[in-house]
């Protein structure tokens, strides 16, 4: 059997450095304790621990999978977001860090101990299960037009033993007003950029990336039923792309809605616009 520290260094070196991609040997440790499904310290501590051969092999296909540009969370089969594990899988886009910050401009705004609440376009369900969990009182709702993300979110639910009720359809269309909240992270990317994305994004459903001409297609649609939707004290927390919040800005104020908070990510990027009725 190989030893920790081998396997690590070998497959550090298989691995190209890329964006996706920084450190090849923390990749290597975090893929091989995936595979062993070790938490990475037990690596670090014990360097010289010889490793099953069932999981050398599985690591050694996850390395030469990986450095094709394969997504490591497709590979373990589940992401970490707010603390807890979801399911995911080539059908629904892979949580971001970034996103967490829906939760966390959600969490903060004064709405109603038992909240309706609608996240549009779920895909793996994260963010309508963490609001659940957070928030038990509130009524959660989630909708995708995509059959197997559903599934995926249904999973994720049932995991974390939460209530939440899910719906297919086209953004809005298959639920009624009044709502307290409605959260959305819809595809911003747009169509000529999708292909300049990293390798790693692209293996993520198109139906999840591709925002239209300027990325913005589905936001707009959205923004134009939330007068509809929302109660007077209520609100809608959108994840924008990079240089998208001026412009959904201009058209949250054309349909009277005024931008309440604007929520820069790590990288500067203002990426959570909050709108709310005048």
């Amino acid at each position: 059997m190989a030893k920790a520290d081998d396997l690590i260094t070998n497959g550090a070196r298989l691995l190209p450095r890329r964006e996706g991609i920084p450190e090849p040997r923390r990749e290597a440790a975090w893929l091989l304790a995936a595979a062993w499904g070790v938490e990475e310290i037990t690596l670090r501590l014990h360097p010289e621990r010889e490793i099953p051969t069932e999981v050398c092999r599985r690591y050694r296909d996850w390395i030469e999978r990986r450095a094709a540009g394969e997504p490591a969370h497709h590979l373990k089969g589940t992401c970490s977001f707010w603390g807890r594990e979801f399911e995911v899988s080539p059908t629904v886009l892979v949580p971001r860090p970034e996103t967490e910050l829906i939760i966390t401009a959600a969490l903060d705004l004064p709405l109603s101990a038992e909240a309706r609440v609608l996240d549009v376009g779920t895909g793996s369900g994260c963010v309508a299960v963490t609001l659940a969990a957070e928030r038990p009182r509130w009524g959660v709702w989630a909708v995708d037009l995509s059959l197997p993300a559903l599934a995926v979110a249904r999973r994720n639910r049932d995991r974390h033993e939460v209530e939440t009720r899910l719906f297919l359809g086209d953004l809005t269309s298959a639920v009624t007003p009044p709502l307290d909240l409605v959260v959305a992270n819809l595809p911003y990317i747009p169509t000529v950029d999708i292909e300049r994305v990293p390798i790693e994004v692209r293996y993520d459903p198109s139906l999840a990336l591709d925002g239209g001409s300027d990325g913005l297609d589905l936001v707009r649609r959205l923004l134009t039923d939330l007068p509809r939707l929302l109660r007077p004290c209520g609100g809608a927390v959108f994840e924008l792309g990079e240089n998208q919040a001026d412009e959904v800005a201009s058209a949250a104020d054309a349909i009277g809605l005024a931008v309440a908070r604007r929520v820069r990510d790590a990288c500067g990027v203002e990426r959570i616009v909050v709108v709310q009725p005048r």
